[in-house]
């Protein structure tokens, strides 16, 4: 069936007026999108260079670590609507289980296994080198 449709095809693809416009539609996407790797290269670019992703980093890993406290710590409480409620107001400090800081290694390892170690703490692996800069 294949066979038969690629037979029925294959006059109409070598067409040229097909060859001209899958040319045209071709450049177009190139430009296109060269154009468009090309701003959001520039755009992140500028949003590393002032800082902007790194606050955002650290405002996103503060509230991933606050829903790790409440989950852990407040979730318990949820019985008591009070103890509840103060709970999640105040979230404690949350503190990493061994567990976790052996899931964490074991999924460095799997991710970096060239043997390029990186700590436990997310926090000491911050110290990131950009290439870009001069």
């Amino acid at each position: 069936m294949l066979d038969t449709l690629f037979t029925k095809l294959k006059p109409i693809l070598n067409s040229p007026v097909i060859i001209f416009v899958y040319s045209i539609l071709s450049k177009w996407y190139i430009m296109v999108m060269l154009t468009a790797l090309m701003v959001t290269f520039w755009v992140f670019k500028g949003l590393t260079d002032t800082g902007i992703l790194q606050a955002a980093e650290k405002t996103v890993s503060a509230a991933l670590k606050d829903t790790k406290s409440v989950a852990r710590y407040c979730v318990p409480k949820i019985l008591s609507f009070s103890d509840f409620w103060e709970c999640l107001q105040n979230p404690p400090e949350y503190e990493e289980s061994e567990n976790e800081l052996e899931l964490q290694k074991n999924l460095n390892n799997l991710l970096n296994p060239k043997g390029q170690q990186q700590n436990a703490d997310p926090s000491e692996n911050q110290q990131m080198t950009n290439p870009y800069a001069q």
